[in-house]
């Protein structure tokens, strides 16, 4: 076939350009890859480099099995990775970026909690900082000191008691007339999304004293929550290349696009929640009414504080607190269903203990357990903590400056450390030879018949050291208390065979779809 010259030079010089291109782009990924490893070589006490995956490629490292093969299993994989490192800590890499130091061990959790809380921090947020912005969750230092100061009245016990029993009281009266209407009608309804009304309205109320009234509306597992879509993005991005998500980003297409437009709804959603609770406090003022503690919430606290004075700090430590106080608390919950739903003999042990300590929710004498109910619920308590330990979403620090662990792993400056929580929950060497199995009795003392205090790095679903939740009292007595009036007035059964049912793609670890359930009311003589 005859070619005109012109023609053939400029093919050979259009394929000289795309070769020389190619290689270039291999050359330069050859020497990013160089760099990155010879900045990022972390060797444990016996000066050996850690353990990597048998997966792990030159050059992209783990990157294909965090964006395809792994991707929807990725807590099960880096537990099956974290044993195969004996327990110990391992490499986790992705092209282009410093290999992330994973561990699971409470010794390490107390290094970088505790120990060298000031080396180990939060970090750069650019990964999470169009969902958390400049909040509590996704600040530093100085920053990080002036929120937390400024909110920790409100999750005083003194709080918890003049306050907020009795919304969390109130909502669990409102989740119960939800249910005894599904029991009524016989239909089935997502436990998951009502669970996340009821969390959602306990939550605005005691953070803002707003009445959003979400249990009063009816479920919709059409539309995720905006809130959700997010998460799952954020998770996207901590799987993926950073230059991947940042150029989704900048030209605004596909995950980044839906990030964008669920946080605008959020961000609309939590300034018209503000924004009421400030007219309420307003209208207050001019009545020249004294705030009793019952209404000293989040907003009151950060307005009278002098920690907090800028606009957007304020609206971004609001939406924190919304996310934290909406789904963390949610999803627990729909964990603990699930568990009692694989584990009948449990769920039968707690109704005993309800029958023994609160037999007036039985014959609704009372609609709600008192505080010092719950602090006699032992069997109960130890149920939600196992299903907690169970079922906790991974976290991570980035080392501000080259250390070392306790264990002689070295860890160099700019490496993420990952902790997962997941997978620390199924080591036989942190929990013994039953640690993957849901089993209640390892919190309780069999002599003494009360909870096992164990070490806070051992047991971490509310983290540890310093930056310890803020509101794990809270969380535990709104658990404790939905969970004592539910499951005292209904039976409620998983539609799919709970064995099946297993965690989304997202930053939280919340139940995979909608978790329909059947509810059935159970007769008083029965419960």
């Amino acid at each position: 076939m005859f070619v005109p010259l012109h023609l053939a030079s400029w093919l050979s010089g259009t394929l000289n350009v795309v070769f020389v291109a190619t290689l270039s782009v291999l050359g330069g990924l050859l020497i990013a890859w160089k760099l990155v490893t010879s900045r990022s070589r972390c060797f444990n006490a016996e000066k050996r480099e850690l353990h990597r995956p048998a997966s792990t490629l030159p050059l992209l490292g783990n990157t294909l099995d965090l964006l395809w093969f792994q991707k929807h299993r990725l807590h099960d994989w880096i537990t099956e990775q974290s044993e195969a490192s004996g327990g110990g800590p391992w490499l986790l890499s992705m092209a282009g970026q410093i290999p992330r130091v994973v561990v699971t061990s409470p010794e390490a959790y107390e290094d970088v909690f505790k120990t060298q809380f000031d080396v180990f921090v939060r970090g750069p947020g650019e990964m999470a900082q169009d969902i958390l912005g400049g909040g509590i969750f996704n600040a530093d230092g100085e920053k990080w000191q002036r929120q937390r100061r400024a909110t920790s009245h409100l999750f005083s016990m003194q709080m918890l008691k003049d306050c907020m029993h009795a919304v969390v009281c109130e909502k669990s009266v409102k989740l119960r007339d939800v249910l005894a209407g599904c029991a009524s009608q016989g239909t089935t309804v997502s436990m998951k999304a009502l669970l996340s009304k009821f969390t959602c309205d306990v939550f605005t109320k005691i953070g803002f004293g707003v009445e959003l009234n979400g249990l009063d509306e009816p479920v919709d597992v059409e539309k995720p929550h905006p809130l959700d879509i997010a998460l799952e993005v954020i998770q996207v991005r901590l799987q993926s290349p950073g230059w991947l998500w940042k150029l989704r980003r900048f030209f605004n297409v596909g995950t980044e696009r839906q990030l964008r437009e669920s946080m605008h709804e959020v961000h609309a959603t939590v300034q018209e929640i503000m924004a009421k609770s400030l007219a309420d406090k307003q209208r207050a003022t001019e009545q020249d009414s004294t705030p009793t503690p019952a209404q000293r919430d989040l907003m009151t606290l950060m307005l009278q504080s002098n920690e907090i004075t800028d606009a957007r700090e304020i609206r971004d430590a609001a939406a924190n607190f919304y996310a934290a106080g909406k789904d963390t608390t949610s999803f627990s919950l729909s964990w603990f269903i699930v568990m009692v739903n694989r584990h009948p003999r449990v769920l039968c042990k707690i109704r005993e203990e309800l029958r023994a300590v609160v037999p007036q929710l039985f014959t609704h004498e009372l609609s709600t357990p008192t505080l010092e109910h719950l602090q006699s619920l032992t069997y109960l308590e130890a149920a939600l903590k196992e299903s907690l330990r169970l079922y906790s979403l991974a976290v991570y620090r980035l080392a501000n400056r080259d250390t070392t662990l306790s264990d002689g792993t070295f860890v160099p400056k700019g490496s993420r450390v990952i902790f997962s929580m997941y997978a620390s929950a199924r080591m036989t060497s942190v929990w013994g030879p039953d640690a993957a199995e849901y089993k209640p009795e390892r919190w309780v003392d069999a002599e003494t018949g009360k909870m096992k205090t164990m070490s806070p790095f051992q047991f971490v679903s509310f983290s540890a050291g310093p930056r310890k939740c803020i509101g794990w009292r809270l969380a535990m007595m709104e658990m404790l208390t939905v969970l004592a009036v539910i499951f005292s007035q209904f039976s409620i059964e998983t539609v799919e065979d709970p064995f099946t049912i297993t965690y989304d793609f997202s930053l939280v670890l919340p139940v995979k779809g909608p978790m329909p359930v059947r509810v059935r009311a159970l007769p008083p003589h029965n419960a």
